[in-house]
């Protein structure tokens, strides 16, 4: 990656966990707004979280970027982002080059917004445009139509030199012709950024429970892994090829935050079910807040404190995230960097084999996946790490 990041760097991550409706296939912490908020006291309520966590963790770290996900971000006002981006100013040593993104949804969002956005220094955004066909926006339960999408990523070309679009494939009746003919109309708008996802039925979702019930026809697994396949060999020849297992870019428009979690650098999550991983003192910590988003609003604005759990992380709990995210990445990861010594937290046998099976590839102390083994990361891992 083109980018140097400085000694003891740290980025932030903000969760807005409210949308205008939830989409079938998101498990992630959101909610549809279902009354109106009181955005005032959510506003003094993130300044606060922003303040206790810089308090104990802030000193001696660079803020190399910040990140407002959901959720829908975008739907706050510009006033109530600044008033968080200042407070991050006051709290920590924020890089002048620091990358600031936002996650917007096509369909609400105007140009207005998207000039507001960059006026208060947001410098890179991020739309869930999911599908450009008609057919994919219908089943992924979006709002928004292929012509807001289109819209919404011409208004942040006009302003913005890095913008990304989120796409998902594998859906319900996908087929691979289809999905073909979306892509050349992906790569004609030219993009820098570009995250792919493979649909991943998870539980606790709409399509959890609608595929639990077998009402779900989704691909084979030949059929998956033909659009896997085809997609790595088109965006290799449109110039913006993986830079990890779902994240391609045209070279030096790399995610910078999304690479510091792959890094197993340390990040601070601030709204409800915000996740961390801060190192304080010598002992590295995996934090969570409340996920209920008026528990977490009351516990600070009513209790003075921050409703969260922290746990210290082993050596060896370190070492097997380290390895897991960081095998996700096409550049791999530096095993001189690992907490442990390789060999205290894999397999031997399997990864010998691995490697002999050109799974895993070791150039001098870069340990890497190969694209076959991107392709089989998770069972990977599960055969690596013991």
């Amino acid at each position: 990656m083109s980018y140097t990041y400085p000694d003891n760097p740290i980025s932030i991550y903000i969760h807005w966990p409210f949308c205008t409706s939830k989409c079938p296939y998101c498990a992630f912490n959101s909610y549809p707004v279902t009354e109106v908020l009181d955005f005032e006291r959510w506003k003094l309520a993130y300044i606060a979280c922003i303040r206790h966590v810089a308090e104990r963790s802030a000193a001696g770290r660079t803020v190399t970027s910040i990140y407002f996900g959901g959720g829908t971000p975008s739907l706050l006002s510009y006033q109530f982002l600044e008033s968080l981006l200042s407070e991050i100013d006051k709290c920590w040593a924020v890089s002048k080059d620091c990358e600031i993104s936002i996650e917007m949804n096509p369909g609400y969002v105007t140009e207005a917004n998207v000039r507001d956005f960059k006026a208060i220094g947001i410098n890179r955004v991020s739309i869930g445009v999911q599908s450009l066909t008609s057919e994919g926006l219908r089943v992924l339960g979006r709002k928004h139509t292929v012509e807001n999408a289109l819209l919404t990523i011409k208004a942040c070309a006009a302003l913005f030199s890095n913008y990304s679009i989120d796409l998902i494939y594998a859906w319900p009746n996908h087929t691979l012709e289809s999905w073909k003919k979306e892509l050349v109309d992906v790569f004609a708008l030219n993009l820098s950024h570009i995250s792919f996802y493979q649909l991943v039925i998870e539980d606790d979702s709409t399509f959890g429970h609608m595929y639990s019930r077998g009402e779900l026809l989704l691909p084979d697994d030949d059929t998956c892994a033909n659009m896997f396949e085809y997609l790595q060999e088109a965006t290799d020849k449109a110039g913006i090829p993986a830079y990890e297992i779902s994240n391609h870019a045209v070279p030096g428009f790399e995610c910078r935050h999304n690479i510091s979690y792959w890094k197993y650098l340390d990040y601070v999550g601030i709204g409800p079910g915000a996740h961390s991983r801060i190192t304080l003192g010598q002992q590295k910590y995996a934090t969570v807040h409340e996920s209920n988003p008026k528990k977490w609003l009351n516990s600070i604005m009513d209790n003075q404190h921050i409703l969260e759990d922290m746990v210290p992380l082993s050596q060896d709990e370190q070492a097997k995230e380290a390895i897991l995210v960081g095998l996700r990445m096409v550049e791999g990861i530096d095993i001189r960097k690992l907490p442990l010594p390789l060999n205290q937290i894999i397999n031997l046998e399997a990864y010998e084999r691995l490697i002999k099976e050109n799974y895993l590839v070791v150039d001098g102390d870069i340990l890497t996946a190969t694209y076959k083994g991107r392709k089989r990361l998770n069972a990977l891992i599960a055969y690596l790490i013991r």
